[in-house]
């Protein structure tokens, strides 16, 4: 099972590589990722997607709202595993 530290870790490097543009490197883990971070709604989804993907998790939709640091997104994505599909 993951641990927190490697979903942040694994999201900073998707950020980076996708989203080189606007991501801010130095961003904090409780600081929001659309504001401090420079990551725009469009390259949230494509974080968050990715993330659930190698992490076989589902963040049902009505979570994303939640979800707005590093630590709000590694905490969706081990609370909620893929079921059985």
């Amino acid at each position: 099972m993951a641990t927190a530290e490697e979903v942040k870790a694994r999201a900073r490097e998707i950020m980076a590589q996708d989203l080189p543009e606007d991501y801010d490197p130095n961003l904090k883990d409780d600081e929001t990722m659309i504001v401090e971070g420079g990551v725009d709604s469009l390259g949230f989804i494509q974080v968050l997607t990715r993330l659930e993907a190698e992490f076989e998790a589902h963040v049902p939709d009505e979570e994303w709202w939640q979800v707005q640091t590093l630590d709000d997104l590694a905490a969706a994505i081990l609370r909620n595993p893929r079921q059985g599909e």
